[in-house]
């Protein structure tokens, strides 16, 4: 999935650079967003109104019910299908028979988008769309062109007891959503997690461990199936950032945890506090897959490979397992035999069987908002996102769209978790099954002077030829370091 390894990459780097748009006029959406005092108060107000008006308004957020409202909406149609958002409409149009849909569905939505920017025409624009704009929302976000979402955290879901979204939300989605000038744009909706990938019937074929509980039990695992004659472990050398899926920055995290220095670890790699990829932690990290890659636990040729022929090598059985995320399932359902289930583990790095397992975890976009429309349009919009988190929905999202629930109590129910598909059924099963803390691995600071980029460049080149034995780390980390001194004495940090 080429979009995501933009995000892999950028988790490795802890940062996304967006560029500027030009010609745009407007408030800074920021004063916008509502903080959580005023949100409640937003709450209880509207509790008032329902009591007030009575019939007049709906009960559950305050909002007219005689007042007609069509809700233009711009669809990305990829990956995660269309039936899910169908569902999500019709059941949403049921319980709000007042607010209707126009709907465009396009695999390339966000060129319709930018074509409806550049006409300037704000009736005409969408009022809310698929979380994309060629070039970014950074310059968008500062022209006050988009609504901040982030008041949404607090918004009571609807068939949660009274409980925000916040509070229902899997630990790390709300920290892990990414942000711009501090304000949510583009509210979640699911999540995708990274690891590392199987097929589920040759580990139970061959007796192979399913959940290694330590780096040396995950060693022990990868030369068992090396003696079996395959490759333990592959990932595209064309995109060698996958590699990041299995063994991210938040692994720096679960190494530094065992260490006793997680707290100043996190916070030094969340302001690019230097030393940064000379940070032991860092150094470990690394030196782990050079040492793997000198035992020939990658393939030799990964050079060549893209995404879909490292995960075919799984699926035709001649490597074990693949760093990628677990939206590979719908990714490569065409090329899987019908009765191929993937299985999904963490690469455990500390010797403490008990130890917490970091995961990257990356919530996923759901729709930016005009800040154009009308307030009335705005407001239903946000409560259609806001019921895009009902269990119902979330279902849908997970078994048609084939991504992760955002819910922590999605998993209590084992008649949903059975109608899953096989990986996002896995990643929560191993969830449950093992301590874990799930974390994007972004920064809190951005930095945009070219010597950053250079930076991150250099590990990225290098990652090939350290993950089969042949290039030690510590000189390309040095000089990732200097680029990165560079980088942050020319944005006067």
């Amino acid at each position: 999935m080429k979009s995501f390894l933009k995000a892999a990459s950028a988790s490795l780097a802890s940062v996304v650079v967006l560029t500027s748009l030009a010609a745009c006029g407007g408030n800074n959406t920021n004063e916008n967003a509502a903080s959580p005092s005023a949100s409640a108060e937003a709450s209880a107000g509207a509790s008032a109104s329902a009591s007030d008006a009575g019939s007049q308004v709906y009960e559950e957020n305050g909002l007219p019910k005689d007042e007609k409202v069509t809700l233009k909406v711009g669809f990305f149609e990829g990956g995660m299908g269309r039936a899910w958002f169908d569902s999500a409409i019709a059941s949403f149009k049921e319980k709000f028979p007042n607010v209707s849909f126009d709907v465009t569905y396009s695999p390339t939505i966000s060129q319709v988008t930018q074509t409806k920017i550049a006409a300037n025409d704000d009736k005409d624009m969408f009022d809310l769309f698929s979380g994309s704009i060629p070039g970014g929302i950074s310059s968008y976000v500062e022209a006050g062109k988009l609504e901040s979402q982030e008041d949404l955290w607090d918004h009571k879901a609807y068939d949660a007891s009274g409980k925000t979204l916040k509070e229902i939300a899997f630990e790390g989605s709300f920290d892990s959503s990414p942000r711009t000038k501090g304000n949510t744009y583009a509210f979640p909706i699911s999540g995708s997690g990274s690891g590392l990938m199987y097929n589920k019937s040759l580990f139970e074929k061959n007796g192979w461990n399913e959940n290694p509980k330590t780096w040396s039990e995950f060693l022990k695992l990868c030369e068992d199936i090396k003696a079996a004659g395959l490759f333990p472990i592959t990932f595209p050398g064309v995109y060698p950032d996958y590699i990041t899926n299995a063994f991210g920055t938040p692994k720096v995290y679960e190494l530094a945890e065992e260490k006793g220095t997680l707290d100043k670890v996190y916070e030094d790699y969340h302001k690019f506090n230097q030393p940064y990829y000379l940070a032991p932690e860092n150094i470990e990290r690394w030196n782990r897959i050079y040492e793997m890659g000198k035992k020939g636990y990658f393939p030799s040729g990964l050079a060549a490979l893209n995404h879909t022929q490292s995960q075919m090598q799984v699926v035709q059985g001649k490597a074990a397992m693949v760093a990628t995320g677990t939206w590979v399932e719908n990714e490569m359902k065409q090329s899987t035999p019908a009765d191929f289930k993937w299985g999904y583990m963490s690469v455990p790095m500390a010797e403490n069987a008990d130890n917490t397992k970091w995961i990257t975890f990356t919530p996923g976009s759901g729709f930016l908002i005009w800040a154009a429309k009308p307030d009335l349009n705005k407001k239903w919009s946000k409560e259609f996102i806001v019921s895009l988190w009902n269990l119902d929905n979330q279902m849908e999202i997970a078994e048609k769209g084939g991504m992760l629930p955002l819910r922590a109590d999605f998993a209590d129910d084992a008649s949903r978790l059975a109608k899953l598909q096989s990986l996002p059924s896995a990643f929560l099963a191993y969830m449950k099954d093992n301590k874990v803390k799930m974390d994007s691995g972004a920064a809190d600071v951005t930095l945009t002077d070219p010597a950053f980029e250079q930076s991150t460049k250099v590990i990225s080149e290098a990652i090939t030829q350290i993950a089969t034995g042949k290039q030690e780390p510590q000189p390309k980390l040095q000089e990732a370091e200097d680029y990165l001194k560079k980088a942050i004495e020319a944005q006067g940090k």
